[in-house]
């Protein structure tokens, strides 16, 4: 398999119902891990991985936000 179609594969993934769990999963340990120090890091983090793999129109439930597409 190439390289492209593994990446495509992982976003395809990332943006399902369970791969979503998953970002707020390791996005609310990150949070506790941290102590609420660095949660503008993390939510620019996870706005990026949003945007990388497609998901930029979803807030962390899948629910649909007013944030401005780039």
């Amino acid at each position: 398999m190439r390289l492209g179609n593994l990446i495509h594969q992982a976003k395809k993934a990332l943006r399902s119902k369970k791969g979503r769990q998953f970002l707020d999963k390791a996005e609310n340990a990150a949070r506790k891990a941290t102590d609420g120090k660095h949660d503008d890091k993390i939510q620019k983090a996870r706005r990026a991985t949003d945007r990388a793999i497609g998901n930029d129109d979803e807030g962390p439930s899948g629910a649909q936000t007013n944030r401005p597409r780039r």
